[in-house]
Order: C-alpha cells, then sequence, then structure tokens
C-alpha cells in the first residue's frame, strides 16, 4: 500500500537512506529540512515535495504534514564535535519533535516513526538522552499510533577513528572495556520501512558485531594498516570539561556528558543490522570500495 509521508531530517544519514527506500517502494514522499540547499537536492532523489523550515520554530512548519498518513521523523541534533551549534539538544531534539507532533495532530495524521536512541542504565540520565525520551512520552500521550526505532551508536559516529588511526592514536574515553554493537545507518533505514504502517513501540536495533571499545579502536588501526595504539582518556577528565562548558557552551557540554558515559557503559541491542563496523572502516580508508 502507497503511504504519502512526511519525512523530517531528510538531509541527515538515517534519513537520507530512509528516502531512498521509500521512494523506490512507491510511496509519496515530502521532506522536510533545515538546510535549504541541501533540501533542493532531494527534488531529484525523487521527493514529491520539498520543504525547508527549522521546526524549533512551529510557526515555520504551518501545514507542513497536511495530506499525509504518517511522519517519520529522523530530526534532532548531531553528535558531531563542532562549535557552530550552541543550542542544547532539548532545544533541537525535543522542541522540534514537538513542533513536528503539533503539525501531524493538527493534520489528522494517523501515524507518527520517530529515531531515537537504545537506553541502557549507564547513560540514560543524561540531558542526550533526555532529550529524546522527553518527548517520546509527550508521543505516546497523544492518539497517534506510534514507533521509535533505537539503534545503538551509528556507524558515523565512529568514523574519525580512521583519522585518527592515520595519525598515529586513537583516542577513548576510559578503559576501552565497555562493549557496544553499533549500527550502519543504511541498516537503521531498512527497520524503520517495515513499522511505516504499523510495529510495535519500541524497535531496539544494534549491528551484528558486539566490540569493546577498544576493540573497535583496534579495527580502524587494522583498516588503514597500521599497528594499534590507542588511548584511553581517564572518564574524570572530560566530565570536568562537561560541567566547565556547561554555561559556555550549552551542545558540547552535552555532547560531553553523553559521549563519557556512553563510551563507559555497555550499549548493546538485539542485531538486526547486517553491515560490519570493520568493511565501513575498510571502506572510509579506501581498502574496499
Amino acid at each position: 500500500m502507497s503511504h504519502t509521508v512526511l519525512l523530517a531530517g531528510a538531509t541527515g544519514v538515517v534519513g537520507s537512506a530512509v528516502l531512498d527506500r521509500l521512494v523506490a517502494a512507491g510511496h509519496r514522499v515530502r521532506t522536510l529540512s533545515r538546510d535549504p540547499a541541501r533540501a533542493e537536492s532531494l527534488r531529484a532523489r525523487g521527493a514529491w515535495e520539498v520543504r525547508a523550515a527549522d521546526a524549533t520554530r512551529a510557526e515555520e512548519l504551518t501545514g507542513v504534514a497536511d495530506g499525509c498518513d504518517v511522519v517519520v521523523s529522523c530530526l534532532g541534533g548531531n553528535v558531531g564535535m563542532g562549535f557552530a551549534e550552541r543550542r542544547s539538544y532539548r532545544a533541537v531534539d525535543t522542541v522540534g519533535n514537538r513542533n513536528l507532533l503539533g503539525a501531524a495532530t493538527s493534520a489528522g495524521v494517523g501515524r507518527f516513526v520517530y529515531t531515537a536512541v537504545h537506553v541502557q542504565p549507564g547513560y540514560a540520565h543524561t540531558r542526550y538522552i533526555r532529550a529524546h525520551e522527553e518527548f517520546i512520552d509527550e508521543l505516546r500521550a497523544t492518539q497517534l499510533t506510534s514507533t521509535v526505532v533505537r539503534p545503538t551508536g551509528i556507524f558515523t559516529a565512529f568514523a574519525p577513528f580512521v583519522g585518527m588511526a592515520r595519525r598515529g592514536v586513537v583516542s577513548i574515553i576510559g578503559d576501552g572495556r565497555s562493549r557496544s554493537n553499533p549500527v550502519h545507518h543504511e541498516d537503521v533505514a531498512d527497520a524503520i520501512v517495515p513499522v511505516l504502517a504499523d510495529g510495535p513501540a519500541d524497535v531496539p536495533i544494534g549491528g551484528p558485531d558486539v566490540l569493546t571499545r577498544r576493540e573497535m579502536a583496534e579495527l580502524a588501526f587494522r583498516a588503514v594498516g597500521r599497528a594499534p595504539r590507542v588511548w584511553g582518556v581517564p572518564a574524570f577528565i572530560p566530565r570536568m570539561g562537561s560541567l566547565f562548558l556547561r554555561l559556555l557552551h550549552p551542545r558540547l557540554s552535552e555532547l560531553i556528558q553523553f559521549a563519557t558515559c556512553v563510551f563507559t557503559s555497555d550499549c548493546v541491542a538485539p542485531t538486526q543490522g547486517k553491515r560490519r563496523l570493520e568493511d565501513y572502516f575498510a571502506k572510509l580508508a579506501g581498502v574496499l570500495p
């Protein structure tokens, strides 16, 4: 059955992969992205309609969900170590998705699919996670049916390991013994499309390999053909940095808090993904096509 879908965050790595799958399946897709230049490129890839708007401004979303059956949100602040965005994750993730939910409710949309994070106790308290979970509570209080897709760390978050390995040292937080099974963004997209019309409340998704943080770093060295040198940064150092930056740069403070907690905690979800981190690193290093 064909649907008319509002896809938010369509220029991100997950959203972009979701767009390709929705178009290939014959769905009509209206995209929503903040950057007009990047958004326009989606038209050539089969988007039925392209909208450029800042979801954190509710007035810019008027009518954005009109005529849609389903909203798929991959909208959210990234986890890259950049300095340009100073707003907290709550100001972007919670507020942006809340506004999107309001537009969906006003338009009579019946279903909402949201991409969040797989949560385990060691990092559940972080401001990054709370920003997602606050919105999920609001989503589940509505009359819309919904599914929350919960990936572990996406491979792109570990891409800097390859560059560090080329330079000779990969830095990780903690002793490197905590475990995770990160997942490729294409596998996350593969998990989103089947729940477009119906699905469980939560879909946790991890990749096929459960690795320690140190083993992930060693895979990056293998990809670039260098002997591994992994430096474990004591967790108290980034914790202090996060506290220091809390008023000066809220986004960076929250990112450091999350990274510190998730790097020193297990984050393992049921295996749904098929693509391997080792192959992803090899492609980044130019070893695989």
